[in-house]
């Protein structure tokens, strides 16, 4: 078979698992909205994700990382691990405002879809349960604890008003930062009223 048509076969039976497995992950994505969890509480959320993909053959390892609500699961036997990140925390007071049941639902689907090409591509799936990412750092802890160390890429999906691939993000991290000097604005200095001496 042709590159072309091999990729034609891949992309419609990847397809084919997302039909298959759309009215189980839409339960899933509203079950989570229903049952809304703060970070490191996840406890029915992660067993709910972790069910469905165990009961499609994915190894599911739970409690990973010394993170109760946290969990692995790996399908296909290829070489290269392909990490998707499911989300599933919620707000505090406000519950899935920010979409994580989607997050999560969404992660499912792609981690199914490509379960299903794994071993014809030489990948294996790896869905990583990472909890507390509204208020926490579940998937900084995963990183530490090992989680991503044969991960060759991770990806995840994260619900917005419109569909895009690739997004900015604020950092994990913050600084405080104090300046000593004169007050300028770089942008009201012409070049040639510089005062950076010339080498």
């Amino acid at each position: 078979m042709n590159p072309t048509a091999t990729r034609t076969v891949l992309r419609e039976r990847c397809r084919e698992t997302v039909s298959a497995c759309q009215d189980n992950v839409l339960t899933l994505s509203h079950s989570l909205h229903a049952e809304p969890e703060l970070a490191y509480e996840e406890h029915k959320s992660a067993r709910k994700i972790a069910d469905l993909v165990e009961r499609a053959r994915f190894a599911v390892e739970r409690g990973v990382c010394d993170l109760p609500t946290a969990f692995t699961a790996t399908a296909g036997s290829g070489d290269l691990v392909i990490g998707i990140c499911a989300e599933y925390d919620a707000l505090p007071g406000i519950g899935h405002a920010c979409g994580h049941n989607v997050n999560g639902a969404a992660a499912v689907t792609a981690a199914l879809a490509l379960a299903a090409v794994a071993d014809g591509v030489g990948v294996t799936v790896k869905l990583l349960g990472t909890p507390a990412e509204e208020y926490g750092c579940g998937k900084v802890d995963m990183l530490h604890g090992g989680a991503f160390d044969d991960v060759a890429a991770a990806m995840m999906v994260h619900a917005a008003p419109a569909d895009a691939i690739g997004l900015s993000a604020l950092a994990i991290s913050s600084w405080k930062v104090a300046y000593t000097g004169q007050a300028v604005h770089a942008a009201a200095i012409r070049p040639a009223e510089s005062t950076r001496p010339t080498p």
